[in-house]
């Protein structure tokens, strides 16, 4: 019997922040991930939190996230590819503790890791077809 490789799981939650990070009021995590199809297809849920000194500016801030993260399919990412982003939940206005403003939004984002730099493909299940032998004349 032999073992099968081991495929590591992308650092989705890194990617994540590298796109949004630079963004001033912006705070992201994962709070759930699963893997669907070993090896293939991973799935995270992450949220991510919009605030400002005002409302209005939350809001926005979180719009502008919402633009950031739906187009993470269309970045290029050396550690895997994203391949699905929806927003579950939000952008909600759920202020902070002390009121100050905040703007929640969670998504479901679902990645392939990478392998030797190229996409893996999924194990055959079934072995390929081979050509019958011609009938000659």
């Amino acid at each position: 019997m032999t073992t099968p490789d081991m495929i590591a799981q992308p650092d989705l939650e890194a990617w994540v922040w590298e796109n949004i990070g630079g963004l001033d009021g912006v705070t992201s995590f994962v709070y759930a991930a699963a893997q669907h199809f070993p090896g293939w297809i991973y799935e995270h849920h992450v949220q991510v939190d919009a605030r400002a000194a005002r409302k209005s500016a939350a809001s926005s801030l979180a719009e502008q996230v919402r633009r950031i993260m739906l187009s993470l399919a269309t970045v290029p990412w050396p550690d895997g590819v994203v391949c699905y982003v929806q927003p579950t939940e939000g952008p909600f206005w759920l202020p902070d503790p002390d009121g100050h403003p905040r703007y929640c939004t969670r998504y479901e984002i679902r990645v392939h890791p990478l392998r030797d730099g190229a996409i893996q493909a999924a194990p055959a299940t079934h072995p390929p077809r081979r050509k019958a032998a011609s009938r000659g004349a």
